[in-house]
């Protein structure tokens, strides 16, 4: 009978709150990866807590840090070989691969630069730049531009507004505050294309979040949450673009490992040309 109460009265206990799992991110991470990663975490029962670090500044860096003591759990990175040789990569595009696409930076005197530009082989006079450390460099210099590196993007702003080199090529989330410098134009005549994917990446020891990103992932694409926060985000972006009206320059991407998605219609958006 002693036992019996005991039992009963065991039933009545409240539910101990689990504790939360801590996910270290870089500082200053675009809304929507934070709103992604959310979303992804949320469907485990296990909670988890998003936290900011001030300890991690490029994309090698972050890659060489993940999982560690002083570094982060997770991180976002357009993918190439040697990056998913060095941390385990989430293979579902977070951006559905509009990051492929490249808006050409031009100082404001040359605006009408590429106006006759029609094919690849129009840009072999033009000097591209390019941080070092973005997967871009490689995938324009393999496509035989001519390329000058820099290591901080801000640095590579001021060069162009000082005409070190002719062409910038930026994305289109990062295009909107370069374009604060009154110096700098946004080509309306041409616009890059290569495929591309950006995805998650967490350490080759972390197991667990490496198939809670996964699952998550999944399931918002199935549910529809995922393609409801894209629109959200980049809806009015992709139309400020106006790429039906551009000459679309297409280049290969020797970096794009194989094991890309692309016979995933979902994973991707796709925007007339």
């Amino acid at each position: 009978m002693k036992w019996l109460i005991l039992t009963l009265s065991l039933l009545w206990l409240p539910a101990v709150a689990q504790e939360a799992r801590v996910i270290r991110i870089s500082i200053g991470a675009d809304p929507y990866i934070v709103e992604l990663l959310t979303l992804a975490l949320s469907y485990e029962q296990t909670p988890s807590k998003i936290v900011s670090v001030r300890n991690v500044v490029s994309q090698a860096r972050a890659i060489r840090l993940l999982g560690k003591k002083s570094g982060v759990d997770v991180s976002w990175l357009v993918t190439n070989s040697q990056r998913e040789k060095a941390a385990r990569a989430i293979r579902i595009p977070l951006v559905k691969g509009l990051l492929g696409y490249r808006i050409p930076l031009v100082h404001r005197d040359n605006r009408h630069a590429l106006s006759a530009i029609r094919y690849i082989g129009d840009l072999r006079s033009f000097t591209f730049g390019l941080r070092s450390d973005w997967p871009d460099h490689e995938i324009f210099e393999q496509n035989g531009l001519h390329v000058m590196s820099f290591s901080q993007e801000q640095s590579g702003y001021e060069m162009l507004a000082k005409k070190r080199f002719d062409i910038l090529p930026s994305d289109f989330v990062s295009i909107e505050s370069a374009l604060s410098d009154p110096r700098l134009h946004a080509d309306h005549y041409v616009a890059f294309y290569y495929p591309s994917a950006v995805y998650f990446f967490v350490s080759h020891d972390d197991q667990l979040l490496y198939e809670q990103l996964k699952k998550g992932l999944k399931r918002a694409l199935q549910d529809g949450k995922f393609e409801a926060l894209f629109l959200k985000h980049f809806s009015s972006r992709v139309k400020a673009l106006d790429l039906e009206n551009k000459t679309i320059i297409e280049l290969s991407n020797p970096t794009l490992p194989p094991s890309a998605p692309l016979e995933i219609p979902h994973y991707w958006h796709t925007q007339g040309k």
